[in-house]
């Protein structure tokens, strides 16, 4: 909210000393976002949450209740922000804040793309309430995959009155990333309606411009998009630069992406004022593992970033660009006192975590208890699929004995081709064939009973297993399975259905691994650690059961992502990404 008349004298008055901080942070050296510079010997004047005075002396700030904070040995940064990411799988958005907040982040820029497929406008509202519950800052861009594409997708629809809501909401920062640039490009007049709703309100619109270069890269800009996390070479990184996009380099949970994108911009000296370090998810059982944005700055400083410019572009270059300079993103006067309190400034080691002024996080565990929101009733199990599904609905009939099918190939982590296989069919049907690590895959429609199911092939992803299925996939977030036994298909299916979501891996019958996300199918309540556990081992047993990723379970996620290449799989069938429509199975 926007400070009252009353509230700029107040912090006016403490800068002067005339009203006395409450908090003074002395003794550290202080990481000057501003100026590029580490400064010994200041001192920060905090009152009501906010920075009132940094100097060599705080003294006249100082009153008998003022607490002194002593930082000597640390390293004073602004607190970190996460300036593109996501927060609604595995477990609730609330224990995503707990996990990062030990790590030095006080701020996100997250979408709601998972509540909003799954709950429509609802969805969002309950996931602006879920984050004002934790201190943990978050600006929330309004989802644009709801769904990503209406001619491929079955997800629930913003409506533009909705959207137009949303926007009005100050909680609300601007449009999060459109994923479907083909549809601008074609001149969709939904995207265009919402686009011009965002810029008549001075809001930011984010992009996810993969695989758009030259004029088309201009001709997205040009609409307003402002942003871009998809870079994933040097060549897309300075061309998105070069073009006025705000460029964000990943280094997260799906895509790890710095090491091809900016050891070269290091070394060819490019301007940094324009980079925004982003994770674009960590999970769970990345946080166990790895961290968070401190993480993130740490191996930026490892592949050559100046530590200042590293920190700087994890936290001001983010706000600037978020229009939130004001308040967060460097430690000045006026701003929000958000720190993050560093041992040294090469392993970016995190002692503790202030958000206005108080400690919030130390020894890398978070001290906030506040109780996040209970999710309504009606919420859970919301799967609206029958269960005791019988094998039989997984048949892919076949009336000649030999026929030619398109299959997904998995050519990495996120990407497939489309390839042409020859099958044999038996009793009528073709079969998943192990031998030729040949899967079937089956989606669901989640929102409509009579749906129905759509079937198809998957090659590459290696796993050795009965049936492994999700519910947590971009951005469908409706049940998959994958496997090579249809009994074990349909037992999969069954206990994803009974539980309400989650992810689970059968082979001969028997359950190996079990997770549930009982919330819509997209995340659990149980604490973020246990969920961390929990889906390390899941994607552990996949590796051990031959798959060649290291997350084999983002693999299965990625195939319902209708604007990746090449051929992907949605409820409505199979989708060839490039041509915009959905494609039969037989050729």
């Amino acid at each position: 909210m926007p400070l009252s008349a009353t509230e700029i004298r107040r912090l006016m008055r403490g800068a002067l000393g005339e009203t006395k901080a409450d908090l003074i942070v002395t003794g550290g050296q202080l990481v000057n976002v501003y100026s590029g510079e580490i400064l010994d010997g200041m001192e920060i004047a905090v009152l009501d949450g906010r920075v009132v005075h940094v100097g060599p002396s705080a003294a006249h700030a100082r009153g008998d209740s003022t607490e002194i904070f002593d930082a000597s040995g640390l390293y004073i940064s602004p607190g970190f922000i996460d300036g593109h990411t996501h927060i609604g799988h595995y477990c609730r958005p609330y224990e995503y804040l707990q996990a990062y907040l030990p790590h030095g982040t006080t701020g996100l820029v997250a979408s709601c793309d998972e509540q909003a497929t799954v709950f429509g406008f609802r969805g969002v509202k309950l996931f602006l309430d879920e984050v004002a519950a934790h201190p943990l800052r978050v600006y929330t861009v309004l989802s644009m995959v709801a769904p990503q594409d209406p001619l491929l997708c079955s997800t629930k629809s913003l409506t533009q009155a909705e959207v137009a809501a949303a926007l009005d909401d100050p909680r609300v920062i601007g449009l999060g990333e459109i994923v479907s640039w083909l549809r601008l490009l074609q001149g969709d007049e939904e995207l265009l309606e919402r686009i011009a709703m965002a810029r008549e309100r001075g809001k930011i619109i984010h992009g996810h411009t993969a695989g758009a270069r030259d004029h088309k890269l201009s001709a997205i800009a040009a609409a307003g998009v402002s942003s871009c996390h998809e870079p994933i070479n040097e060549a897309e990184a300075l061309q998105r630069l070069r073009s006025g996009y705000w460029t964000m380099l990943r280094e997260g949970s799906f895509r790890r992406d710095l090491e091809a994108t900016l050891g070269p911009i290091v070394a060819r000296g490019v301007s940094t004022e324009r980079l925004i370090l982003v994770t674009d998810g960590m999970s769970p059982d990345d946080v166990l593992s790895d961290g968070h944005m401190d993480f993130v700055v740490r191996r930026a400083i490892e592949i050559g970033l100046p530590p200042v410019q590293a920190i700087r572009a994890a936290t001001l270059n983010a706000a600037v660009y978020s229009g939130l300079e004001q308040e967060v993103g460097g430690i000045a006067p006026g701003r929000r006192a958000d720190f993050a309190l560093l041992e040294d400034l090469r392993s970016v080691r995190v002692r503790a975590t202030l958000i206005e002024g108080k400690v919030v996080a130390k020894n890398g565990a978070s001290l906030v208890d506040a109780k996040p929101i209970a999710w309504p009733e009606d919420t859970f199990h919301s799967l609206n699929i029958a269960s005791g599904m019988k094998p039989d609905a997984l048949r892919i009939t076949c009336g000649t004995a030999r026929a030619k099918a398109r299959v997904m190939q998995l050519v990495g982590q996120t990407i497939t081709a489309e390839r042409v296989v020859e099958f044999e069919a038996r009793n009528g049907a073709l079969h998943a064939n192990p031998a030729e690590d040949l899967m079937k895959i089956a989606v669901f429609e989640r929102h409509r009973p009579e749906g129905g199911v759509a079937l198809g092939f998957l090659k590459g992803f290696g796993a050795r297993v009965g049936a492994v299925g999700v519910t947590t996939n971009l951005d469908e977030n409706t049940l998959m399975v994958a496997g090579y036994d249809d009994e074990d298909m349909a037992r999969c299916a069954n206990l994803l259905i009974d539980s309400g979501g989650g992810i689970a891996i059968v082979d001969r019958g028997d359950v190996l691994e079990r997770m549930e996300f009982p919330v819509g199918g997209i995340f659990s309540l149980e604490p973020w650690s246990e969920i961390g556990r929990k889906l390390d081992r899941a994607h552990r047993r996949l590796r051990e059961r031959g798959a060649p990723f290291p997350k084999p379970v983002y693999a299965l996620a990625f195939l319902t992502f209708v604007t990746l290449p090449a051929l992907r799989i949605t409820a409505r069938g199979l989708v060839s990404a490039k041509e915009r429509k959905i494609v039969p199975l037989l050729v």
